[in-house]
């Protein structure tokens, strides 16, 4: 169980949410919903005491699980930790496995004894790993890594090898058998295929605990949460029923509200008017009209609140400088991590213009691909050629290129050297203006991606490389992005799970991987475009 009391939260000298209160049980489901930057990721860090309330109080009793959307190494009990010991050790299975593991190795180097009573002890650690249910254990976690779309390799791998997608699977899956009370979850389902994100609506719409989960994916909001809570300016409002429901109960409210204040600014309207006639009249109209003015002030303190509509992000790409005709080409690019070989002899090219999107499985190895092709990653074979005037500008899936300590003004001053003034009016475009002086190690998810996407407008590219950019972004965000890359002139690289985004935008091509097929895009590729 999870108590929220008067909290307040700070988000430096700006109050970010204030006077909030509720409560999390056994068998609610609840959906946090808001906007990009409203304070959802940072009321959840607070509910689970990675950052202090400025006020109020947080009561927690029972297990509880947090899944963080930031994909950043994990504290590793080991570091050669892999995806499976990491997901057992919610349960102390894995340290388990690691004792039998390490008695195991030292039998080899016994004599006599010594080896006798070394025999003992991990028969013991054994009989006690299997009466705690350490194979069954084994089992299901294995089962619920598979459903997520972890792969036994994956499995075997070392969780500091890993990509940022794997890692938040093995952490999704990690949380889910750890056998919670409580289950915090921040945009659990960014990286997981078609399969994995049926299977993960399926399991939250039956869990049998309380749930909290910060989403921007429709049918899960729709189809695991029985009830919403939005934040909104600072204050929380709560709605029974799925996401849906609340869109149209939250239109029914908002209507009501604004015919009350009508009525209540006509009523006062007409008091003042009254007021104005009597005041320089006789006295004892005087004193009515004070009377009046006592009613006036009462009436004005007690208006309903009425919020305007939010700001809207305004996103527009610059028309780039022409590039020449072939400005990115590969040929027998080959990749591979370890004994793991990725892809092997990729060879296309790119002209001026086109959208080429990358398609493939999890772990077909696309943002390996993108990684080389925007010179962060080195192939082990092959070469990647940029043509006459190519300028690449790369959007990581990771926010890779947005350090912790520095703040969102030296993230842009990196990248640009126009006017002060244009740098700011940029990232108020972006709904960033009240964060030019934060920590942008401290944004939200969404925020994080809208500050990545002003450096890629800002550095004026002409060929993007954008890996997974709607992740984290709201529906009016993502919006946004979509119209300003349509009327982009420049050479567009992608990796993007999005169908909706993706059958709107419309790519010239696509590349199946890991094999390096290329086909013309047409709507039946949208279904393999569902599974990356």
């Amino acid at each position: 169980m999870l108590i929220a009391r008067d909290l307040r939260i700070d988000a430096g000298i700006r109050t970010l949410i204030r006077d909030v209160s509720f409560s999390v049980q056994s068998g609610d489901r609840i959906g946090l919903v808001g906007r990009n930057g409203a304070g959802k990721t940072t009321l959840m860090r607070t509910l689970i005491g990675e950052l202090p309330a400025a006020e109020g109080t947080v009561l927690r009793s029972g297990n509880i699980g947090y899944f963080s959307q930031e994909a950043a190494l994990p504290d590793l009990e080991h570091d050669d930790a892999t995806g499976l010991e990491r997901i057992l050790m919610a349960r102390d299975i894995g340290a388990m496995q690691r004792r039998i593991e390490h008695s195991r190795q030292r039998l080899e180097s016994l004599t006599g004894e010594e080896r006798d009573r070394g025999i003992v002890r991990f028969s013991r650690l054994h009989d006690e790993f299997e009466a705690k249910g350490g194979f069954v254990a084994e089992a299901e976690a294995k089962r619920i890594a598979s459903n997520v779309g972890i792969g036994n390799d994956e499995l075997g791998q070392p969780v500091r090898s890993m990509s940022g997608g794997q890692r938040r699977r093995v952490e999704l899956a990690r949380i889910l058998f750890a056998e919670t009370d409580v289950l915090l979850l921040d945009e659990p389902t960014n990286h997981l295929d078609l399969d994995a994100k049926a299977w993960m609506i399926d399991y939250l719409s039956t869990y049998k605990g309380g749930m909290l989960v910060i989403s921007h994916d429709l049918p899960l909001l729709d189809e695991a949460i029985t009830s919403v809570l939005a934040l909104e300016h600072g204050e929380i409002e709560a709605y029974r029923g799925n996401y849906s429901h609340y869109l149209v109960e939250r239109d029914l409210r908002q209507e009501r509200k604004e015919r009350e204040r009508k009525h209540q600014d006509e009523a006062i309207a007409r008091l003042e008017e009254n007021i104005r006639r009597f005041k320089g009249t006789t006295e004892k109209m005087a004193k009515v009209a004070r009377a009046m003015e006592t009613r006036v002030d009462r009436m004005k303190r007690d208006l309903v609140e009425v919020q305007k509509s939010g700001k809207q992000v305004r996103l527009q790409f610059p028309q780039p400088e022409r590039s020449g005709r072939v400005p990115l080409a590969a040929t027998g690019v080959a990749k591979a991590f370890g004994d793991n070989v990725v892809f092997v002899d990729i060879e296309f090219a790119v002209e001026r213009g086109e959208r080429m999107l990358l398609i493939g499985l999890n772990g077909a190895g696309k943002t390996t691909l993108l990684r080389i092709l925007a010179g962060v990653e080195t192939a082990d074979l092959g070469e990647v050629s940029l043509g006459h005037r190519a300028t690449l500008g790369y959007y990581a899936q990771e926010h890779e290129q947005i350090t912790a300590g520095k703040t969102v003004f030296e993230h842009m001053r990196d990248v640009t050297d126009v006017p002060d003034v244009t740098v700011r009016s940029l990232l108020g475009h972006f709904l960033l203006a009240d964060k030019v002086d934060q920590d942008a190690g401290t944004l939200s998810g969404g925020e994080k991606t809208k500050l990545a996407l002003a450096m890629l407008v800002v550095s004026r590219p002409n060929v993007l490389m954008l890996d997974e950019p709607t992740n984290n972004l709201d529906p009016q965000a993502k919006e946004a992005l979509l119209d300003a890359l349509t009327i982009y002139e420049g050479t567009i690289v992608m990796v993007s799970h999005d169908t909706d985004f993706v059958a709107q935008l419309m790519p010239d091509r696509a590349m199946l991987m890991p094999d390096g097929e290329m086909k013309y895009f047409d709507e039946e590729l949208l279904d393999l475009v569902a599974l990356a």
